[in-house]
């Protein structure tokens, strides 16, 4: 049955009863609100994920001119991707976006749907098991939370694992963590705070570094077609930062209504928080320590010896904690975000049903186990994100989406102007996503790496 399209009519979906409290049970304003608030924690804490950790390298390589830029067209991309997937979900009145695909696209874009959100799942779990590793025990280049005697990379990893991990993703719903979302959402904050703080005191003493504003390596400015592609290479990093569709109907499986006007005011909230986020740590780190210091993962540049010089030493020492602890935080409060799609997507593709039972625990916990020891060989987080981006991420992200807004069917709300916009939309979301693709992959495969020069 095609789903009904009548003026005003928007589907009804099914949702728990609202909790019963004390006082009283809440209206069904007063829950609608909250699943919003909910859905809009999820969302922006998804998009402050993993990824920010390379952004400032990404400014730091195109100049800060040059990658506010991208930003903010990577950014606008994402809110027509979200508002796309709005769209689609609303008229099918289907809140899992793998099912929306097979109702519009079939059942090979499904598969190839679930696929993206496995790999790509699969892939930011490994990374941030990895960054959780630098966090708590360090690396060659910097110092962890802890000290040696509580035990090497693995066997704190481990612990991480068994008594962090297995609780939070656990639960069958991720409405069950919009608290932990909230606080890793505080988290970033509260760095990109410090950081502020870190620039205007390195500004007042004159320690900034030199600002560049736009490309001022060879390799971005001078080598013809290899200078195009290095840059669109790029790309990958700010789409995997604001990657979040995967999620959407978890983030909104509690909502009674699906209206696009609250949806897509809950996607810009998230995209600001998002954006506003980057461009402080992004900015405010390429003054600190300057565009050529920059390391793919951010966190190995404040490290107590390089902020000593800007602050006192019990403050850098103190930085250094609330950073570090703080992102770990992060970390731990977007894991199950990613694992809930991740997992759904996987029993889909294996058995075409619904993951329930007995089944959800064993693909959890087998996945931790693969995630644990895939994290013993991964050392550098820039390729792995470079990859994931340029191929599950662009699907994911921007294909998809696009060929969703090109195939829906005409409503009667809409007018000719609407439908022709909707349609281009989705191309230019469809071919957008191809290009930057295919410029991350052969860079990979045929070009040096910009980092290591």
């Amino acid at each position: 049955m095609e789903p009904r399209t009548e003026p005003g009519y928007e589907p009804l979906l099914p949702a728990e009863a609202p909790p019963v409290s004390a006082a009283g049970p809440p209206s069904m304003e007063q829950h609608q609100q909250r699943t919003l608030w909910a859905a809009g924690m999820h969302l922006a804490k998804l998009m402050m994920g993993i990824g920010i950790l390379a952004v400032p390298r990404v400014f730091g390589l195109l100049g800060v001119g040059t990658a506010t830029i991208w930003l903010i067209f990577i950014a606008g991309l994402t809110g027509l991707s979200m508002h796309s997937l709005t769209k689609a979900t609303t008229r099918t009145g289907l809140l899992n976006y793998s099912e929306v695909v097979r109702e519009q696209l079939g059942v090979a874009a499904q598969a190839v749907l679930d696929l993206a959100v496995i790999a790509n799942g699969f892939g930011l779990m490994v990374i941030m098991l990895v960054v959780a590793g630098d966090i708590l025990v360090g690396d060659e280049h910097s110092e962890g939370l802890l000290s040696p005697e509580c035990g090497d990379r693995r066997t704190v990893l481990a612990v991480v694992v068994l008594l962090l991990l297995v609780p939070l993703v656990s639960a069958r719903r991720t409405r069950t963590t919009a608290g932990a979302s909230l606080m890793g959402v505080i988290a970033i904050y509260i760095w990109a705070g410090i950081t502020l703080a870190l620039f205007v005191v390195a500004a007042y003493n004159n320690q900034l570094h030199r600002i560049h504003w736009w490309p001022h390596s060879s390799t971005f400015t001078r080598k013809g077609f290899e200078s195009a592609v290095q840059m669109v290479a790029v790309l990958p990093i700010l789409i995997v930062a604001y990657l979040c569709q995967m999620s959407l109907g978890h983030t909104m499986h509690d909502l009674t209504y699906l209206r696009e006007r609250q949806l897509d005011k809950v996607s810009a909230a998230a995209l600001s928080l998002s954006t506003i986020a980057f461009l402080i740590i992004a900015v405010c780190s390429c003054g600190i320590f300057g565009a050529k210091n920059l390391h793919p993962d951010i966190l190995r540049n404040f490290t107590v010896k390089a902020l000593s010089p800007l602050v006192w030493t019990r403050l850098a020492q103190a930085s250094f904690m609330l950073v570090r602890l703080g992102f770990l935080v992060s970390l731990l409060a977007t894991f199950p975000l990613q694992m809930a799609p991740f997992r759904d997507s996987l029993f889909a593709l294996l058995f075409r049903q619904q993951l329930q039972g007995p089944g959800l625990y064993l693909v959890t916990y087998l996945t931790l186990v693969g995630v644990y020891f895939s994290a013993a060989f991964i050392t550098n987080i820039w390729q792995p994100l470079i990859i994931l981006g340029s191929t599950a991420g662009v699907l994911i992200a921007f294909v998809i989406p696009g060929l969703l807004a090109a195939s829906l069917d005409e409503a009667l709300t809409e007018t000719a102007a609407d439908r022709r916009g909707r349609g281009t939309a989705g191309i230019l979301l469809a071919v957008v996503g191809a290009v930057i693709g295919v410029a991350g992959l052969v860079r990979v495969i045929f070009y040096k790496d910009p980092i290591s020069e």
